[in-house]
């Protein structure tokens, strides 16, 4: 799990503009929209990496090794950043408020259900 705050690239009397990916093979985007209390996620890839995106509120990322028995770790993720989800990471999001995210993979919805890439995993 890596949190990213994006860098303004370019900024100036209008705003400023972050870039979010540079040479990222991304192959699938989605707009997820969550209610307060609400869990995603408990599960992990295994091949995909996951990019979220966070549009607003603060959020809840659980996580830890697919393969270890360690108990899951926590990180707020807070507006604006950007969070990597690489293969073999369980995790789970619970949203503390109403929130709005992107998400980003590198395997094509297709590609993730003909590999039966995504595994359940309840951490949360």
């Amino acid at each position: 799990m890596k949190a990213i705050k994006l860098k303004k690239n370019h900024k100036d009397s209008r705003g400023y503009i972050s870039d979010i990916f540079y040479k990222k093979n991304i192959k699938h985007v989605t707009f997820i929209k969550s209610k307060k209390g609400v869990v995603r996620g408990n599960n992990y890839f295994k091949k995909n990496y996951q990019y979220i995106y966070n549009l607003n509120s603060s959020f809840e990322y659980w996580f830890k090794k697919a393969n270890l028995k360690d108990k899951p770790k926590m990180k707020i993720i807070k507006k604006g950043e950007l969070l990597c989800t690489p293969p073999l990471e369980v995790h789970a999001l619970k949203f503390l408020k109403d929130n709005m995210l992107i998400e980003f993979s590198t395997l094509s919805l297709r590609q993730k259900n003909k590999l039966k890439d995504s595994i359940k995993f309840k951490i949360k």
